[in-house]
């Protein structure tokens, strides 16, 4: 189960991840809520393994919605893709959002209301606070990029790209983010994106 995470433990990943992303290595100072790689947090193009699963933080869009502009003044709506990649023998489940609920979730980024959506796989904040977001998941290409059809489970050697839709302050410069896969709820793993990550 995703934890919250502290505007101090965001703002100590964040600042470590910036270094870290700057040098292209892996770095230490920040734990994760759950287990697994501990002590890491992971910026743009760096992969994690979850359970023979392959997490990758692509970067972000922005995603301008026609309609929108009213529910979301003085913010900026943005699209973050985390790339899957199953490894593993077994059919994993992307998250709690399935092709049946697309309706529901659509509706909740039109209206602002994120809470109606109950429990996320990911927890997301800036260093002014909790960001609103929604996650879909979809099958993609090789690259992770290119999506296609909305789905639940992922088979094995299939890709797919969570597509996590979120309101963030207008002038954000980094964003902390925390995933606990639905296929593995005892891992969480840390991702720090920066504004410079536009796909």
């Amino acid at each position: 189960m995703a934890t919250n995470m502290s505007r101090r433990v965001f703002l100590k990943c964040a600042g470590a991840a910036a270094l870290a992303v700057t040098a292209s290595g892996i770095f230490a100072g920040c734990s994760p809520s759950g287990g697994g790689s501990k002590d890491t947090v992971y910026g743009v193009g760096e992969s994690t393994q979850i359970n023979g699963v392959n997490v990758k933080l692509l970067g972000y869009r922005l995603d301008p919605i026609s309609g929108m502009v009213g529910n979301y003044a003085g913010k900026t709506f943005i699209t973050v893709c985390i790339g899957l990649e199953n490894q593993s023998e077994q059919t994993v489940k992307m998250g709690n959002t399935t092709e049946t609920e697309l309706a529901e979730v659509l509706k909740a980024i039109y209206n602002n209301q994120y809470e109606t959506l109950g429990k996320s796989d990911f927890k997301m904040t800036s260093d002014s606070g909790k960001i609103g977001h929604a996650e879909i998941g979809y099958l993609t290409d090789e690259t992770g990029l290119k999506s296609y059809g909305v789905r639940d489970n992922l088979k094995p050697k299939e890709t797919g790209c969570i597509k996590i839709y979120a309101v963030v302050p207008s002038n954000w410069e980094q964003i902390g983010i925390q995933y606990t896969p639905y296929f593995a709820p005892n891992e969480t793993r840390s991702f720090v994106l920066n504004r410079a990550n536009k796909l």
